[in-house]
């Protein structure tokens, strides 16, 4: 029959290679790597920029906490003027520097005038009533060795740990969602052109065979099969060509540019096959379960959470103390006001305060006590369990990558032996050893198995990306391939 000697000249170009052809492609068409889309996204994608902010945040609490030991200057001026008398006129300016120990020296600058002053707040003319107090304040009991500034500014760092993983998950969240929408769009664009390919064969069966009837070589049932197989064909593609233009759709909403300007794919864009990642091998696994249970994001947040809970439980121990709060002050001494020196005598011109509270039942701060103790606890719990979670997880894909690798050369041996079957069974149909029903179950067969394999292929490509997303790689340790220097 001669529709079958055509076919046999056209079948080279008709059945499906595992790959695209460079010399079926459009002089116009061009190709857009995984590469090339990642680096867009590192850089202009508004969700890793966001994440960027999250350490931009850590800073500035970071430098908030920091601002309890700020030296500060404070102001207290009282005038009453009535009837052309002044009853008092009080200026009073202190510059007090906190430190770190707990130990927060003091100045107080005071000038009090009046004729209905305060005994306590007379000075005397001599130094034209002003006054210079140099000092010190002391916790003696409850915040010595640690106090509430402090706290706040221990929290801030371990804030920084936790923003630093956070970062990290986000960023590698987002790529490795990339990567998946991106094999996608690869999978769905082979199966569309594995489906138009189909069409091209069943039109040319089609057509042949009409040609055939007309010449009484084919039955009317062979041109009703060959219709049938066509229309199946064509819906099947339909089809496949929806999921190829939503897989597209999907991937363009990571891609954008400068200003948050976002882009489309064009039609002419089409995926290739090149990769970023090796699978991974026996001698990489042992390292990459010690660094993810202790580098992981998920590990680095409840590290940081329980570096907060530990500064917590110090100050609710200390909290435990009675408030005892000491102030001296030498009355103009070393200085006096016009700046003079003077002898340091610490049994004259001085001033004392002491401040003293202790609850009796402590129940507030033992309550807060426990509740600390339990915070840890249960963050010590939560910590065992996420790092043998993420054992396992690295364990699994490690697994599931190698597993994908040996399924991918199963199924390309297997989809070329099914192209063997349908090369032969067209030539038996030639020879008429069979007919165009066998033929169209061959070609089915030839088709699911080329699925599979593309099929496979993007599972293995997606499952090496897993394995240091699992990991907890920074930007999935793509960081010399995009000359990026880690600074998370």
């Amino acid at each position: 029959m001669r529709v079958f000697l055509s076919i046999l000249l056209i079948l080279p170009g008709l059945l499906f290679s595992q790959g695209t052809s460079a010399d079926t492609i459009a002089a116009d068409t061009s190709f857009l790597s995984l590469e090339t889309v990642l680096k867009m996204a590192l850089s202009y994608h508004p969700i890793v920029k966001q994440a960027n902010l999250l350490n931009e945040n850590a800073e500035a609490t970071i430098r908030e906490a920091r601002g309890q030991l700020d030296p500060k200057i404070e102001l207290n001026y009282d005038l009453k003027d009535f009837k052309e008398t002044e009853y008092y006129n009080l200026l009073n300016t202190t510059f007090k520097i906190p430190t770190w120990i707990g130990i927060d020296p003091k100045v107080e600058f005071t000038q009090n005038t009046g004729e209905f002053l305060n005994p306590e707040n007379f000075i005397s003319d001599d130094t034209d009533n002003q006054q210079v107090a140099i000092g010190i304040s002391v916790p003696l009991g409850k915040g010595l060795f640690f106090d509430e500034r402090r706290n706040m500014i221990k929290r801030a760092d371990a804030f920084s740990q936790i923003a630093e993983a956070e970062q990290i998950k986000e960023v590698n969240k987002i790529l490795f969602t990339i990567i998946k929408d991106y094999w996608n769009w690869y999978l769905f664009y082979q199966r569309m052109q594995l489906m138009d390919q189909a069409i091209d064969l069943a039109q040319n069966l089609f057509d042949r065979t009409l040609i055939d009837y007309e010449f009484g070589e084919a039955a009317v049932v062979d041109t009703l099969q060959a219709k049938i197989n066509l229309q199946k064909r064509t819906v099947d593609f339909r089809k496949t060509q929806l999921e190829y233009e939503l897989s597209k759709l999907n991937l363009s909403k990571h891609l954008w540019s400068e200003n948050l300007v976002p882009l489309e794919l064009q039609a002419s864009v089409l995926p290739d096959s090149s990769t970023l990642f090796s699978t991974p091998r026996d001698t990489e696994l042992r390292g990459a379960i010690e660094f993810a249970l202790t580098s992981h994001p998920e590990i680095g947040k409840l590290e940081g959470k329980r570096n907060q809970l530990d500064a917590d439980l110090r100050w609710a121990k200390e909290s435990i103390k009675p408030q005892i709060d000491l102030s001296y002050s030498l009355i103009d001494a070393p200085l006096d006001p016009n700046f003079n020196g003077g002898s340091v005598d610490f049994g004259e011109n001085y001033k004392m305060g002491i401040d003293f509270s202790f609850p009796i039942l402590l129940r507030k701060e033992r309550g807060k006590l426990q509740q600390t103790r339990l915070k840890l606890q249960s963050n010590e719990y939560e910590l065992a369990q996420s790092q043998i979670n993420i054992k396992n997880e690295v364990l699994g894909a490690y697994a599931q990558s190698n597993a994908f690798q040996d399924l991918l050369i199963q199924y390309q041996g297997v989809s070329q032996n099914y192209r063997r079957l349908l090369e032969a069974e067209i030539i038996n149909l030639q020879n008429g050893e069979t007919d165009l029903f066998k033929l169209n179950i061959q070609q089915d067969k030839y088709i699911e198995a080329q699925t599979d394999y593309f099929d496979a292929f993007t599972k293995w490509e997606k499952s090496k990306a897993e394995y240091y997303h699992i990991t907890g790689v920074p930007i999935l340790g793509l960081s010399n391939v995009f000359n990026i220097v880690n600074n998370q």
